[in-house]
């Protein structure tokens, strides 16, 4: 940071100037294009508005999100911006076939805000968003799954590289069929995958069977996936899926920081690791079934973890917070 009073970068001076064509300056929303990246479009639904300024009349928006990703280049960091009041159905597989490697979709919004940008699954079974090319972040959306009955697997992952961060997030709804059956499916191919600081809300506490995974599901043998942060709320009937759930065999896992409460009233566990290497630590998990703390929360089924202070409260010990460790 330099020290001169009126330089760029000293906290006495004026904002950056915005310039559409030149990277790696502040845009609007205060972010900083990477070098080599711009602002390939603004999404809204409704269109222009009375009274907004240039982006409106530049050409740059767009009414739907995939129009918006076809105007990025691949594996340049170009932004796609959503704004305030956006609303869209993903309405078949692979909704968003226009995505390229490297893209960035942010929120113009507040994730949790009524009018935060929406996209709403509409169809049965096979509405899905792909996460499919590499290194690519969907940032501070609404992503709603409950918008139907039973969509099978509303994000599917297979990039490397990719992130879902600071997303509000709808799983389950208060009618018994309409649930996401799974959330993110985290498959072949995508390392380092990331989801953080999501917020997962359900007001269903039914224990649908057909409700047959967990909000994040790593399913292959990937490395460093980062389930960090979030807060999530969601009813997965049963004690063979987590809320967290690891059936693949995965190397440096790193589950940590999450508030979990597992709603379904047979289910014991909100982690369930089957296999691989990695960390579990500083869960705080709130089970509904009636058990002991010290044996509820996370399973380890198979692989080698470090588990430390994931501390678990049941419904026979609601003021109880257990410690538990691996052995």
């Amino acid at each position: 940071m330099s020290l001169l009073a009126n330089a760029y970068g000293n906290f006495l001076s004026t904002a950056l100037p915005y310039y559409q064509s030149m990277p790696g300056i502040v845009t609007p929303y205060g972010t900083l294009l990477k070098p080599g990246g711009r602002i390939a479009a603004y999404v809204r639904s409704t269109g222009a508005q009375d009274g907004e300024d240039h982006f409106a009349q530049s050409g740059m928006l767009v009414s739907t999100l995939n129009a918006g990703l076809a105007r990025c280049r691949s594996g340049q960091g170009d932004i796609v911006y959503v704004l305030p009041g956006h609303a869209e159905n993903i309405t078949g597989a692979d909704a968003m076939s226009n995505l390229v490697a490297g893209t960035q979709i942010v929120s113009a919004g507040r994730p949790g805000s009524t009018n935060n940008p929406t996209l709403t699954w509409t169809t049965a079974d096979t509405a899905s968003f792909l996460l499919d090319v590499a290194d690519v972040s969907i940032v501070g959306m609404t992503l709603n799954w409950a918008g139907v009955a039973d969509v099978a697997a509303p994000m599917t992952v297979t990039g490397a590289g990719c992130a879902i961060v600071g997303c509000h997030i709808i799983a389950q709804d208060d009618a018994v069929s309409f649930q996401a059956e799974k959330g993110v499916v985290v498959s072949t191919g995508s390392h380092n995958f990331i989801f953080a600081g999501n917020t997962v809300l359900s007001d269903s506490e039914d224990d649908d069977a057909n409700v047959t995974g967990g909000i994040v599901n790593v399913s292959a043998a990937v490395e460093g996936v980062k389930i960090v942060g979030n807060v999530i709320s969601y009813a997965c009937a049963g004690d063979t899926v987590g809320i967290i759930d690891v059936t693949g065999t995965v190397v440096n896992l790193l589950v940590a920081d999450n508030l979990i409460r597992q709603l379904a009233s047979n289910a014991a566990f909100g982690i369930i690791l089957d296999a691989g290497t990695g960390w579990c630590v500083r869960n705080q998990i709130r089970i509904t079934e009636n058990v002991a703390p010290t044996s509820a929360g996370v399973s380890v089924a198979g692989g080698t973890y470090l588990l430390h202070d994931n501390n678990v409260s049941a419904a026979n010990a609601e003021a109880v917070n257990t410690h538990v460790d691996d052995s």
